[in-house]
């Protein structure tokens, strides 16, 4: 199977514009990558030590929005299975660096590209360092097995 590259949304014509009235058949695209950036994430000792449960919300709340911004970017997908890869240049050791995939997963959940996050459709997390990254920031990518609608 090809290596396929997710674009960001194409221009569909509207229901009017269109020849026929059915619903485009849906596409099972094997090896289908999306990525999303992150600022600065709290590292997980700081998110857990921080004094009340509301500064914890309002994190994630802003992370999540920040990567459902960048999903809506895409036409509609759901993967039946993904791998999730961190990159990161944020001079956290990398297993702070894990609510950046806490965030970009959940993000990907409620965006429905992925009906949930547990290991029967997240096969394997990963998280390294490339200095090539922008400091302070993260690339989250997600890949595998997609439905594009």
């Amino acid at each position: 199977m090809t290596k396929q590259e997710a674009k960001p949304k194409s221009k569909r014509k509207s229901c009017s514009d269109a020849s026929t009235t059915s619903t485009p058949p849906l596409r099972l695209v094997a090896d289908t990558r999306i990525e999303v950036t992150l600022g600065k994430v709290p590292s997980l000792n700081q998110f857990y030590s921080s004094k009340h449960w509301i500064v914890r919300k309002k994190a994630k709340d802003k992370f999540v929005a920040e990567v459902l911004a960048q999903l809506a970017g895409y036409d509609p997908f759901k993967f039946s299975s993904l791998v999730v890869n961190l990159e990161h240049n944020y001079g956290y050791d990398n297993d702070n660096c894990i609510m950046a995939i806490k965030f970009a997963l959940d993000a990907l959940r409620k965006h429905g590209g992925v009906q949930d996050d547990t290991a029967r459709f997240v096969t394997k997390v990963s998280i390294y360092r490339n200095s090539d990254v922008e400091k302070n920031t993260g690339k989250v990518i997600f890949f595998g097995e997609c439905l594009w609608y």
